[in-house]
């Protein structure tokens, strides 16, 4: 499988201070569990306390606190990350230029080689077998900077194409095996058939916007790699010539002509497919999580990708996640170690 890490995953990881750093520095006692002859580890989440997954860091950081109670005490501190990236990025990029980040923080993947390059972290210890194997290899790659790894993952993310199998069925149309995905044409043919049919119901046949930010990005690339294409060079450094190939632009095209045809809305309609109005969405793993718990009565299914007219046969999905790395301290890699597994 061919898998491309993209800008939605966000990396967590730990800090060297920069010259000038006046990190948080508690006294013993300051902090309810902070004792006497422990050493302080500071740690900063872009996530709220008490969401799910605020309340699995902080969880996490629990059951750190206990297995090494008497030798280490972390602190987490949680600082709300809002949907343009502000609030928490805004904190983490002041901190980068004036000193005082914590030791241990979460940031957007991407940036795990600019801080590298930076000398803001630094490369892990080294992983036996035995542990490596316990991360998918998308996870190791992310956190690979010029052969050396500077961070480990908690958690994949990735996209799905859902499908609604109630309208699917209605319609009489069989979703394609992993080894025979519709093709650009194939599928613009499915959502012909299927316009009649939504238009009945108030929608269209594919929930498919295109939101400002990483996020669309995120979605779609697929549709640019099953063709041949790439967004930017492998080094990150040239556009020309990639995002505006021929391939590149064929994608763009396919995408203007879903919208030209109505087979999406032009606007974005909040909880299209959710509603029932809507046969296929493209969106991100915690899809799954948002029917079953918020929408029940769809019937959820996952269909391959589709893939362009010109398709190799590969595999093409963006992944990413949160990420741990450290400095040299090497204090910092049993509270890592204990996060990413936790």
């Amino acid at each position: 499988m061919r898998r491309r890490l993209l800008y939605l995953t966000v990396t967590l990881f730990a800090a060297a201070c920069l010259s000038g750093c006046q990190q948080k520095d508690p006294e013993p006692g300051d902090i309810a569990g902070y004792d006497e002859g422990e050493e302080y580890l500071s740690i900063w989440v872009h996530s709220i306390e008490d969401t799910e997954e605020g309340q699995a860091y902080k969880e996490s950081v629990e059951t750190f606190n206990e297995a090494y109670d008497g030798q280490y005490f972390a602190d987490i501190e949680f600082v709300p990350r809002n949907d343009s990236g502000g609030g928490y990025s805004d904190k983490v990029n002041a901190s980068v230029m004036a000193g005082g980040l914590p030791d241990v923080l979460t940031v957007d993947g991407p940036n795990i080689s600019a801080y590298a390059a930076n000398g803001i972290i630094q490369p892990l210890a080294d992983l036996t077998e035995e542990e490596e194997s316990e991360y998918l290899p998308s996870i190791i790659e992310q956190g690979t900077v010029n052969d050396d790894l500077y961070a480990l993952g908690v958690m994949e993310s990735s996209v799905g194409f859902y499908y609604n199998k109630d309208i699917i069925e209605e319609a009489g149309i069989e979703i394609p095996d992993a080894d025979h995905p519709w093709t650009w044409s194939e599928f613009l043919d499915i959502l012909e058939e299927l316009k009649p049919i939504m238009g009945e119901k108030g929608g269209y046949p594919l929930d498919m916007t295109f939101p400002v930010g990483e996020t669309s990005i995120y979605y779609y690339a697929p549709f640019v790699w099953s063709g041949g294409g790439e967004l930017v060079s492998d080094d990150g450094l040239t556009v020309d010539g990639y995002f505006n190939s021929d391939q590149t632009k064929a994608a763009m095209e396919y995408f203007r002509t879903i919208v030209e045809k109505g087979y999406m809305s032009q606007a974005p309609i909040d909880n299209l497919f959710e509603s029932g109005r809507a046969a296929f969405k493209f969106d991100g793993a915690w899809e799954v999580n948002t029917i079953y718990t918020s929408y029940p009565d769809i019937n959820l299914g996952v269909a391959p990708y589709i893939v362009s007219d010109n398709w190799d046969g590969g595999t093409y999905t963006p992944t990413g996640s949160w990420h741990l790395p450290h400095p040299l301290k090497q204090r910092i890699s049993k509270v890592l170690q204990s996060l990413s597994n936790g």
